[in-house]
């Protein structure tokens, strides 16, 4: 395939998916810094595939190509981490190698309540600790309401009660939102650094139920 050439004469890694539900149900936990999507399958693809790729779109640089023996691969970049090139090496070069990455999983998010305990001793990770609850979460981290003095950097421990693995998660704050500076709910938003695969798999399980 036209594609598949084009890639190997970069010095990258990709996997090929036959559909976009593939990619869902084969490659979700797998870390990548972007997608192209042939245009012909993604005008044939049904509502569920196209959810996927509208998914994709709002959370990976992503290239949609079509390929015409006359014309050669044709390029248009989409969505907001894209960038505005139209060659497939400026897409790899200028945004994907710079682009932190993913897995498909770590993007979708769950809104309900959990009860958590946040602890900056990383010496004693399961003792005491700040009470707080999740506003929204996802297998690559979270958002949690606070209004103790965090600073973006700061490493704490992470203890989610409704996990069945209790073990203390690493992580890192990403971002603060102070008590009283808006209207926004008080919080932390951070970067899960040590998540084992099992808290993973049930944090995915606990969105999962959230769309039942």
């Amino acid at each position: 395939m036209a594609y598949i050439k084009a890639l190997r004469s970069f010095d990258i890694q990709f996997d090929v998916a036959e559909s976009l539900s593939d990619i869902s149900k084969n490659y979700n936990k797998v870390k990548y810094n972007g997608f192209i999507i042939d245009v012909p399958t993604l005008l044939r693809a049904g509502a569920a595939d196209k959810a996927e790729a509208n998914l994709l779109i709002d959370n990976f640089p992503v290239l949609r190509l079509n390929y015409k023996a006359s014309d050669g691969i044709r390029c248009l970049p989409t969505g907001k981490y894209s960038g505005h090139g139209n060659t497939l090496e400026e897409f790899l070069w200028e945004n994907c190698s710079k682009f932190a990455p993913r897995s498909l999983r770590g993007t979708k998010k769950g809104t309900r309540v959990l009860n958590v305990l946040l602890n900056r001793d990383l010496n004693s990770p399961a003792r005491g600790g700040e009470k707080s609850v999740t506003i929204n979460f996802s297998s690559e981290g979270a958002f949690f309401f606070s209004v103790a003095g965090w600073k973006k950097g700061d490493s704490l421990w992470v203890l989610i009660k409704e996990l069945s693995d209790k073990t203390p998660i690493k992580a890192e704050v990403m971002r603060v939102i102070p008590w009283g500076k808006t209207q926004a709910i008080p919080g932390i938003s951070v970067n899960f650094l040590n998540l084992s695969e099992g808290q993973a798999d049930q944090i995915e399980e606990l969105i999962q139920e959230e769309k039942v």
